[in-house]
Parts: C-alpha cells; structure tokens; sequence
C-alpha cells in the first residue's frame, strides 16, 4: 500500500493555520479570570477570603486552616474571614487529611479528635464539613481569593506559573499580587517607623528569595518521610511553625481592622458635637466593621504592599557571591 501524499497547495495552507491556530492562538492562558462582572462582584464581598495553598492540600493547608480558624474566633474576626485549601498537585484528590496532620493539630488543640464518619470541629467548636483535597484552579481561585497564601516556594512555582499569564496578557486586572507566603506573616507586630528604623531597612533589605538567608518557606514535613515516630515529629513540628505564623497573620487583620475603624471615626463627626443620635449611628458604623468589613481593608493593603521577591526580574535580583556561600 503506497503512502499518503501531503497535502499540497490550499489544502496544505489550510492545514498548517489549523495547527498554527490550535497549538498558537487558543492557548489554555486565554481563558483567564477577566470577567468584569465577577471581578466587581469579588470586590464587593465584605468578608476576607484568604486561600491556603499547598501542595496536595493534605497536610500544611489543612494545618493552617486548623490554626486560623482557632485564633480568628479568639481574635473575634471568625465571621469577617472566609478560610479555603487547595493543593497545586493531583496527589490527594478527594482525599482526606494524612492521619499525621489531624494528630498534630489535635496535639496542639487546633481541632477536636477526629472521626471519619463525622464533620470535624474547630477549636472554638464550630462544625466543620469534613475536609475533601482539591485541585488549584487559577482562573476561579485567583478571583475568589483576596489573599493566596502559598507553603514555599514549589508551590509559589505553580501557583505563579499561571498567574504571571494573566497578568502579562492584561495588565488592566493584575492577580499575582494577591500571592504571598505565609511564612511573611511570622511574628508580624504593627509597624512603627522611625528614622533609625528606615535607615536600617534601606541598609539591610530582605533576603533574596530563594537564597541561603530565605527562612521563609514552610517546607513540606511529608517529603522524604515514610511514616512512623519520625514523620509524626516533623508534622508536629511544622504545625508549630506554620500556629506561629497565623498567630502573626491575624495580628496583622486585626490591626488592618483597627486601622478601619479609626479612619471611620476621624471621618464621622463627634458623638458628643451632634447629639446622640448621630452618636448612635457612628458607633453603629463602627460595630458594622467588626462584622466583616475586613475584604476592601485587606485587598488595598495588598495593592500597595511591596512586590513578592518572586516577582523581580531576574536580572533585578541581586548576584550571590559563590565564595560567601558556606562549604558542606
């Protein structure tokens, strides 16, 4: 049987822009979250909405919505923020935590014993629906979430390996600066700036992500472990670490509340200046923010945080001296 000539002439052009266009012009980053509807819509919603992002959405993620739902209710932000997980890796889809993560968290009483069969409960006793690992989906979590929260920087990698997408395509609607690292969150205290304070910053900036002095990945305790009495500790020792950065994340919310609700009494008259019931009305106002205002605050702070050091080019980012590294 003689082989099938090329196609040739018209049929051969043809061809050639239906691959051209298939493989160029439909690339999967087109379909990007730009929707003007939902984009005001996110906007609007009072509420914080701050997603957990890990690898398989089995262990850190799970850990740290445990913690953060422990110390928003102990902070009174429980109602102001919504919490959600998901995982950059199809390892664990439709599954349940690993039993090591619900063991530390219910060592360190971030959630009552668990039971398969039953809703888990927080710490503060609020049923949770039982926890199912799911999949990232940029399009749909990147407008959804007001803060991406990532372990590492592996799953900073996936995360930002879609997102820089639709940012690069449309400027007008940027996304990735909604991705921090939890890790930044660690010991946060309110800023207060003096001269000595800016002089040390400018002299001494942060270290370079990803270098020898990046302390802020929360790595993965799971990774390189096969169970037992030493795994058990290494979880154990991360949900102690990632407990101490939302500890640091839910100072800064409610300092970013704080920060609200004085701006909305410098903007109202006074109580005692307009009789009482305007005073009645401003502290209305004022416990309306309590109740989950805490979305606009969160998403300008955002805006105008610096840039994530993933973002520099890298030919912005500073040069590491090879001879300053430490010998192994």
């Amino acid at each position: 049987m003689g082989s099938v000539a090329p196609p040739t002439g018209t049929l051969a052009a043809e061809t050639l822009a239906e691959s051209v266009e298939r493989v160029v012009v439909s690339p999967v980053f087109r379909t990007g979250p730009w929707d003007a509807q939902r984009m005001a819509q996110q906007r609007a919603v009072h509420q914080a909405h701050i997603l957990l992002v890990s690898e398989s959405d089995a262990c850190r993620s799970v850990l740290a919505a445990a913690a953060l739902r422990r110390l928003l209710a102990e902070a009174g932000l429980a109602e102001a923020v919504v919490l959600d997980t998901c995982g950059t890796r199809p390892y664990n889809l439709g599954e349940e935590p690993e039993a090591s993560a619900l063991a530390a968290a219910e060592a360190l009483g971030l959630m009552e014993p668990h039971s398969p069969s039953s809703p888990s409960s927080s710490a503060n006793g609020g049923p949770q629906p039982p926890h199912r690992a799911r999949l990232f989906s940029a399009a749909e979590d990147m407008v959804g979430a007001d803060l991406v929260l990532v372990m590492d920087k592996y799953t900073a990698g996936d995360v930002m390996r879609e997102v820089s997408s639709f940012d690069l395509v449309n400027r007008s609607q940027p996304l990735t600066y909604k991705v921090r690292r939890l890790g930044e969150f660690c010991d946060w205290v309110p800023p207060q700036p003096s001269a000595s304070d800016v002089a040390a910053a400018v002299a001494a900036p942060p270290p370079e992500y990803g270098s020898e002095g990046d302390e802020l990945d929360i790595e993965d305790p799971l990774y390189g472990n096969l169970g037992g009495d030493e795994e058990a500790r290494a979880v154990l020792r991360t949900a102690r670490a990632i407990t101490r950065c939302c500890q640091g994340l839910v100072a800064f919310l409610s300092h970013l509340q704080a920060e609200q609700q004085q701006q909305l009494l410098q903007a109202q008259p006074s109580a005692g200046s307009v009789g009482s019931k305007e005073g009645a009305v401003q502290e209305g106002a004022v416990a309306a923010t309590e109740g989950g205002a805490l979305g606009p605050a969160l998403r300008a702070h955002l805006l105008g945080m610096a840039p994530a050091a993933w973002l520099a080019p890298p030919m912005l980012s500073p040069r590491v001296d090879r001879e300053q590294l430490p010998a192994f």
